[in-house]
């Protein structure tokens, strides 16, 4: 008995594979799925640290995910593949129906596989997404520039560096930018954002308000009205940003 279901895109955007494991290689699972994936020609790595950190290397990597369901009348093996930026681009499952547990998980892992290695495939740089935010020449700034720049420019008042309060960790630096404000990433712990993306665009509109296109964690756009309080607290919808530099004057 087998079964094997695939949605797929193509592939040929990516050449890296982040192997997400949650089994510690049980019944050499995590071998088997390396070894398939190399074949085709990715480079796979195990480890979230290990993930390229310049922008084009890791749009250019997925991160692979499985699952699997011990069970009488078949085994199913399911696996995903998930861009950089949350974007499904694969998944596949395949069932495996012998008399031994470890047979089955291997055999479904192979069939849900095959789908993956019968495509074709040759990695194209040009197919590589691209990230869903503004691109700014400011965005390569290092936090040196971006610090002498608001120490030494006549900066407005919601200009500076700011950290998040709650949720996921973002440092931001919020700079003028052909007469808008965009705020950009200068630190995070979220794997799916880059250093030099922009989290929002923000406009004036009069005294401590402002117009503000803000990108939620998984990239979606929230148009809201922004505030920034006299204690430099910048309320963007449910976040909310404090200003670290340059302090805010009492």
């Amino acid at each position: 008995m087998s079964s094997i279901m695939a949605f797929a895109q193509q592939l040929d955007g990516y050449n890296c594979i982040y192997l997400n494991s949650h089994t510690n290689n049980q019944w050499g699972l995590d071998d088997r799925i390396k070894a398939s994936f190399e074949k085709k020609g990715f480079k796979v790595v195990t480890s979230r640290t290990d993930i390229p950190n310049a922008p084009n290397e890791r749009l250019a990597t997925l991160e692979l995910t499985y699952s699997f369901e011990i069970k009488y009348g078949g085994t199913p093996f399911n696996f995903k593949l998930k861009n950089m930026i949350g974007e499904q681009v694969f998944e596949a499952e395949g069932v495996g129906n012998t008399m031994s547990a470890k047979a089955d998980a291997n055999r479904a892992c192979k069939r849900a596989l095959g789908k993956m290695e019968k495509m074709p495939y040759k990695f194209d740089p040009s197919k590589t997404p691209k990230l869903p935010t503004p691109n700014t020449e400011k965005s390569s700034w290092t936090e040196s520039q971006i610090r002498e720049y608001l120490s030494t420019s006549r900066i407005e008042d919601v200009e500076g560096i700011y950290k998040n309060i709650g949720g996921s960790y973002f440092q931001i630096a919020i700079l003028a930018d052909q007469g808008k404000y965009l705020a950009i990433v200068m630190e995070t712990d979220q794997p799916n954002w880059f250093v030099g993306s922009v989290k929002a665009i923000i406009e004036k509109l009069k005294s401590n308000y402002y117009n503000t296109c803000y990108f939620e964690d998984n990239y979606s756009k929230t148009e809201t009205i922004s505030e920034l309080d006299k204690n430099g607290v910048l309320k963007i919808g449910n976040q909310s940003y404090m200003k670290l530099f340059p302090v805010p004057k009492e």
